[in-house]
């Protein structure tokens, strides 16, 4: 198997005869982690996207992160009327009274839940034609020490 890449590329793409490997990303969320009084996950993201300066990624984010990460994207989105046509912005997992103001956003079953909902909805954004080439999505899966509260 022969690799196109130089020495100072991060990122080889595996060329074998006329097959050269498909651009994909995939994104996990897990781990939920209570932190005071939120909950972090767990984003690992593994891709082939040239977008990207690794294969493979991790970065801890809480949920208010992810709902300024959408609504960047909406901006952005609103920005370039004909980039609709590409399809609508998947939504977040949904609040709940009991997530807002009591134990129940503790609760193992609404945090699962949550933790679902946040992986289809990074998937969705991640594999998406217009919001794929966004910068702060980028910066959002790879960069560890930044904050988007």
């Amino acid at each position: 198997m022969a690799s196109t890449a130089s020495s100072t590329d991060k990122k080889p793409k595996r060329i074998d005869g006329d097959y050269q490997e498909p651009e994909y990303i995939n994104i996990i969320v897990s781990d939920p982690l209570r932190v005071d009084d939120y909950i972090t996950y767990k984003v690992t993201t593994q891709t082939t996207f040239p977008e990207y300066s690794e294969r493979e990624f991790s970065v801890r984010r809480r949920y208010k992160e992810f709902a300024n990460l959408r609504e960047h994207l909406k901006q952005k989105l609103s920005e370039k009327p004909k980039a609709i046509k590409f399809g609508e912005l998947y939504p977040l997992p949904g609040n709940n009274l009991s997530s807002l103001f009591g134990q129940g956003r503790f609760e193992a079953d609404f945090i699962e839940e949550r933790r679902k909902g946040l992986e289809q909805f990074l998937n969705s954004v991640a594999n998406h034609n217009f919001f794929r080439f966004v910068n702060y999505l980028h910066r959002f899966l790879q960069d560890k020490d930044a904050s988007f509260l």
